[in-house]
């Protein structure tokens, strides 16, 4: 499966204006084994209270039971059990706990949109990437300083970015490069999953919930088109001087020179 997965894309990467309409069935029994396997079985249960052990019980039913809904389209995930995470600075952050099925499900979709999309973020793009952190994201802005003649910098952070992502963009994002409506169909339906709070039973209309395994990837392809994209194609071009950018989720670092008469 690993094979498939390069193979899609190096296919992504030598072929810009690519668009894939078939790949939906590489969520397949094998993946998803392999995503089992990635799982960490210590994380919370969803509204189940199934968990990885458990799972992993009837695994070969299971993952054949979970395949057979997929090629039905009748696979739909149950709803999130949320809760709130206090943060350093007094405030908190909405959590989804999501069924271990919907976990495998959403680590699959994630391995898919990867393998599309990541050859075609630019390096500004530092968080929830293969093999780059946010030290790498700091390093990269100390060489800009350091390199280049800066006048000033702009440090802003997107406030609920995760929550407040707009669902009708998010998959016209996605179908600029994948036309397949049954990875377009799951992409849906794992982001308009249901959420329970405080035994309350909601509709999600906005956003990708923090905890869901794709959620980082999502919000990288929202976050490439939205802001690093316009940036590079569309701001650069009409720039002078010196203009650099570092991008970690939802926390950008704008740099510019100003050319002084």
């Amino acid at each position: 499966m690993e094979t498939k997965l390069a193979r899609i894309s190096q296919l992504s990467s030598e072929n810009p204006e690519m668009v894939f309409v078939s790949i939906g069935h590489l969520i397949n029994k094998e993946l998803l084994k392999s995503c089992h396997e990635k799982m960490d079985g210590d994380k919370a249960v969803g509204i189940d209270g199934v968990s990885k052990a458990e799972y992993e019980e009837n695994l070969e039913e299971n993952l054949e039971n979970l395949v057979e809904r997929l090629k039905k389209r009748s696979y739909r995930p149950q709803p999130a059990r949320r809760v709130d995470i206090p943060k350093d600075n007094g405030k908190s952050r909405p959590l989804n706990i999501y069924c271990y099925e919907d976990k495998l499900m959403q680590e699959a979709l994630k391995e898919i949109l990867e393998a599309v999309f990541e050859p075609h973020f630019y390096d500004e793009m530092m968080g929830f990437r293969p093999n780059r952190s946010c030290h790498m994201a700091i390093r990269k802005l100390n060489v800009m300083l350091e390199r280049e003649k800066t006048n000033y910098i702009l440090d802003a952070d997107i406030k609920s970015f995760f929550t407040n992502l707009d669902h009708q963009w998010v998959i016209k994002f996605i179908e600029s490069r994948i036309k397949d409506p049954n990875i377009i169909r799951l992409v849906r339906r794992t982001i308009k999953a249901d959420v329970v709070e405080d035994g309350v039973l909601s509709a999600t209309e906005q956003g990708s919930g923090q905890g869901s395994g794709c959620s980082p990837i999502i919000a990288n392809i929202y976050m490439h088109y939205v802001l690093v994209w316009w940036f590079k194609e569309k701001m650069l071009p009409l720039m002078e001087g010196y203009c650099g950018l570092v991008v970690y989720a939802d926390d950008c670092a704008p740099r510019r020179r100003v050319q002084v008469a």
